[in-house]
C-alpha cells in the first residue's frame, strides 16, 4: 500500500469526517438495481469513517468495515455505537487487500468508496472475487475534483496545479494513483478487473471534458451539484492526505492550503471566501459481477 498520513497516529480523523461528502443516495440505488440475489453480506474496503459503510447498511443483514487507520476507525465505530448498530455491524483494522478474516465465497457485495487507489489492485481484485459468492457484486466509486462552473478552465487549472501536478501536492501520489484518479480507472486497472470479473459497467461523467464523459448529466447516478465557499473548500483540502504529507514535509512554510485558496480567490473574482460559489464533481463509478 502507498504511503498516507492517513495511517499516521495524529490523524485528525474527526475534521476528516465533518469535511468530507457523503455519497447521493441515487448512487446507492444503482449500486443496488445492478446487484443479483440475496443481499445476507456487504464488506466495505477502506472504509474510513463509514460513510459509505452506513449508507448501505439497511440493504443487508451483516455488513463489515475495513480500513488500517485506526483513527478513521474510531469515528466508524462511534457511529456504529449511536446508531445501536452493534450487532450488525463491524469494523476490522486492516488493509483493503488483507481479506484473510473473510471465509472464500461468503459475501453478496463488496464496496470501495474513493478508497481502491491505496491498494495493490492485482491484489485487491484477487482477494474481492475470493470472496465474493457467484454473481456477487464489486462496485466502487471515486469523486475527482469539484468544478467551479461559473469560472470554467481557469478555476480548473489552479485545482490542477495545487491538486494534481508533481510541484505541489501532486508528488505524493505515486503512478499507479495519478493513473486511476486522473483516467478514470485507468487501462491497467481495466485489465486486471476483466481478469477476475464479467459484466462490467463503467459510468464517467467530467462537466468540463465531454470526451470523456460516457453520460448526459441527467442520466449520471452520481451527479453532485451544489454550493461551497473558499472556505469550506479549504477545509475539504485539509482533509487530504496529501495536504498531511506536503504540511509534515514543509514545517514553517506557508500554509499551502491558504496559497491555493487565495489563487482560486483571485480567478473566481471573490470579495472574500465565504462567497457560496456553484460546484459540480467529476466522478466515475464502476459496477462488475463475479464470474460464475
Amino acid at each position: 500500500m502507498p504511503r498516507t498520513s492517513y495511517l499516521d497516529e495524529n490523524f485528525e480523523a474527526t475534521h476528516y469526517n465533518n469535511v468530507r461528502p457523503s455519497y447521493p443516495q441515487s448512487l446507492v440505488s444503482e449500486v443496488m438495481k445492478f446487484h443479483k440475489g440475496p443481499c445476507k453480506s456487504l464488506v466495505d474496503i477502506g472504509c474510513g469513517t463509514g460513510k459509505a459503510t452506513f449508507l448501505f447498511e439497511p440493504y443487508f443483514e451483516e455488513v463489515i468495515g475495513i480500513d488500517p487507520s485506526s483513527s478513521m476507525l474510531s469515528i466508524a465505530e462511534k457511529g456504529r455505537n449511536d446508531r445501536k448498530l452493534d450487532g450488525k455491524i463491524r469494523f476490522i483494522n486492516a488493509f483493503g487487500e488483507d481479506l484473510s478474516s473473510i471465509q472464500p465465497g461468503t459475501v453478496d457485495t463488496v464496496i470501495g468508496a474513493e478508497a481502491i487507489h491505496w491498494c495493490n489492485l492485482e491484489k485487491l481484485f484477487q482477494q474481492v472475487s475470493s470472496i465474493l459468492r457467484s454473481d456477487g457484486t464489486f462496485a466502487f466509486w471515486f469523486y475527482i475534483q469539484p468544478e467551479f462552473v461559473d469560472f470554467g478552465p481557469k478555476a480548473l487549472d489552479v485545482y490542477y496545479k495545487y491538486g494534481w501536478s508533481e510541484d505541489y501536492m501532486g508528488k505524493y501520489l505515486d503512478d499507479n494513483q495519478r493513473e486511476i484518479l486522473l483516467n478514470y480507472g485507468g487501462e491497467k486497472l481495466r485489465t486486471l478487473l476483466a481478469d477476475q470479473f464479467k459484466d462490467i459497467e463503467v459510468t464517467i461523467y467530467s462537466p468540463s471534458d465531454t470526451d470523456t464523459s460516457t453520460v448526459t448529466a441527467e442520466k449520471n447516478q452520481f451527479l453532485w451539484r451544489t454550493t461551497i465557499t473558499l472556505n469550506q473548500f479549504k477545509e475539504f483540502v485539509k482533509s487530504w492526505s496529501l495536504y498531511s504529507s506536503w504540511i509534515g514535509n514543509h514545517p514553517g512554510e506557508p500554509d499551502i492550503a491558504d496559497i491555493f485558496v487565495n489563487e482560486l480567490k483571485e480567478v473566481c473574482h471573490c470579495d472574500n471566501l465565504d462567497v457560496p460559489l456553484k460546484v459540480e464533481w467529476s466522478t466515475f463509478y464502476y459496477l462488475c459481477r463475479k464470474g460464475g
